[in-house]
């Protein structure tokens, strides 16, 4: 059975008020967001969420995941190529970029 941790209190412009000892207890502080998810059994659920910069949101499409991970890959196998020096790096670039 869930455990009441405490009651929120919502005002007439819709905002919400999360007393001191529930904010301390869920590590809340001013400027903290919360995503709502709704559980397979119907019931919400408040979790403390990052936002992310729009000028990272690309980051985060699967593509780019994809992409790091396989570089990843690539380091950990050995397998990534090493340049020493910026012209180096640019003839690498180049050669890439007309493949």
């Amino acid at each position: 059975m869930a455990q009441v941790l405490g009651f929120v209190t919502v005002d007439k412009r819709g905002r919400a008020v999360f007393p001191l000892a529930l904010r301390r207890e869920l590590g809340l502080s001013e400027g903290a967001h919360l995503r709502i998810e709704r559980t397979d059994d119907g019931a919400y659920e408040l979790v403390p969420a990052e936002l992310v910069p729009r000028d990272q949101l690309y980051f985060h499409t699967p593509e780019v995941r994809e992409r790091v991970e396989r570089a990843g890959q690539s380091f950990r196998d050995g397998t990534s190529t090493r340049t020493e020096g910026e012209e180096e790096t640019r003839q690498l670039l180049d050669a890439l970029k007309s493949r």
